[in-house]
């Protein structure tokens, strides 16, 4: 189901380019998964979490994926862990330091190594509503409702000289009575 509903948003958010038009490039955002409780400035997934990085995998099963970002946080890490063996690639470090020109010059750097293609960035809401705005992505973010992490997904189509796109999409797992 949820493989549909993503599929779905990417058809439906996406703009046709013509042959002379800019080239698309789509960008699926994913907020790290939830994190177990623990004192550890950097604790690993929860069992929820584990479950929703599984989701990921499964939801964009048979997409065509350029490349797969992460930040250095475990977190991060962990939730596309699965996605990045399920798809039999590496993963792209990336490191943010709050500097805007530095974040700009990021995920314009990923842009153009990935023209036209799909790649998936997860981090921390921060970092992705920093980089969602230096998309050119307006009045979308990734608050702290998900301080511990569910799974949100944002797809953003990208073209230059063109606005932005976006279509959240949500990953949770439905708690088990």
């Amino acid at each position: 189901m949820l493989k549909a509903v993503l599929m779905a948003t990417l058809l439906a958010t996406g703009h046709p380019v013509s042959a002379t038009g800019p080239e698309e490039t789509t960008l699926i955002f994913v907020n790290a998964a939830e994190v177990e409780s623990s004192p550890s400035p950097d604790p690993g997934l929860s069992a929820a979490g584990q479950e929703q990085a599984s989701q990921l995998v499964s939801s964009l099963e048979g997409m065509d994926i350029s490349a797969i970002y992460t930040t250095y946080l475990n977190r991060s890490v962990q939730t596309v862990t699965p996605l990045s063996k399920a798809h039999q690639q590496q993963l792209d470090y990336f490191r943010l330091n709050g500097d805007p020109d530095q974040t700009t010059a990021v995920l314009k750097d990923m842009i153009k190594k990935n023209k036209g293609k799909t790649i998936v960035i997860c981090s921390v809401p921060e970092n992705i509503t920093a980089m969602l705005q230096h998309a050119g992505v307006k009045g979308k973010t990734m608050k702290t409702l998900y301080d511990k992490g569910c799974g949100q997904v944002l797809v953003v189509k990208h073209s230059e000289g063109n606005a932005a796109v976006a279509q959240k999409l949500n990953m949770n797992i439905q708690k088990k009575v």
